[in-house]
């Protein structure tokens, strides 16, 4: 097939992706909090794998911990893909999800401190990366 051919395909390939995310994210539920701050399908995601990986750790339950932190990682890959346009932002994903990748690796040898570790990591990454969002409004 002639380049250009294959080249539109991956166009409109891309376009629709990108459309079937911005609906998707379009009809993401908000829940207001008391200070008038919006908080995201996206957060509200993330605290429950959070939450999940944390019971895996205090369990050694090896398998929660990869499950959560694999299904935290598909998130974060889609929601960079919506949000990474900001400024700097691209950066604090990627320091998130080096430590997803590193819970991962450790959950799957069965290694509950080094899963532990970056899951440290992993939450010290969600500060850096939430006051980043607040300084950059």
């Amino acid at each position: 097939m002639p380049r250009t051919y294959l080249a539109t395909i991956a166009a409109i390939g891309l376009a629709v992706s990108a459309w079937g995310l911005c609906a998707v994210r379009a009809q993401a539920p908000q829940e207001k909090k008391e200070e008038g701050q919006s908080t995201s399908y996206w957060m509200k995601k993330k605290l429950e794998y959070s939450q999940h990986i944390l019971e895996g750790l205090a369990e050694a339950d090896y398998d929660k911990i990869v499950e959560n932190a694999q299904a935290m990682r598909r998130l974060n890959r889609i929601e960079g893909f919506i949000r990474g346009q900001m400024p700097g932002y691209r950066g604090h994903l990627n320091v998130f999800e080096t430590a997803l990748d590193e819970i991962i690796r450790q959950g799957n040898k069965d290694n509950v401190d080094g899963a532990a570790l970056a899951f440290t990591q992993l939450t010290v990454s969600c500060v850096n990366c939430h006051k980043y969002l607040r300084e950059n409004k």
